[in-house]
């Protein structure tokens, strides 16, 4: 059965084979035929017995495990530190920075006694 035309005026969809449907029912149709079948549909734990009448438990775990690993993946892309860490990091950094000059600075006046 395929789609002989769109009526825009009167909002119904006409199959080849004489039969009608109003447009409101054709995208619940389109949706519900669609569902489930174009990759990247977010898989919950109510999928289960969907895939277990389908399909083997294997199967199930190993999409839920690459779900997973998915998930992590995209979670800790570009995110390693925060940016609290960033600056508690740098913070300790330049700190020790200035410590080392004003140390190499102390040392070369003679204000560290026993450093040569």
């Amino acid at each position: 059965m395929e789609i002989e035309y769109i009526d825009e005026e009167n909002k119904t969809v006409h199959y080849d084979d004489k039969t009608s449907v109003s447009h409101a029912e054709f995208l619940k149709k389109f949706t519900h035929f669609f569902k489930n079948k174009i990759a990247g549909e977010t898989l919950v734990p109510v999928d289960m017995e969907w895939f277990m009448k389908r399909t083997s438990g294997k199967n199930l775990e190993q999409l839920m495990k690459g779900k997973k690993y998915e998930g992590f993946l995209e979670g800790s892309q570009g995110k390693m530190l925060t940016r609290g860490q960033k600056i508690a990091i740098g913070t300790i950094v330049t700190i020790v920075f200035v410590g080392l000059i004003v140390f190499v600075v102390m040392n070369q006046q003679g204000m560290i006694p026993g450093i040569s």
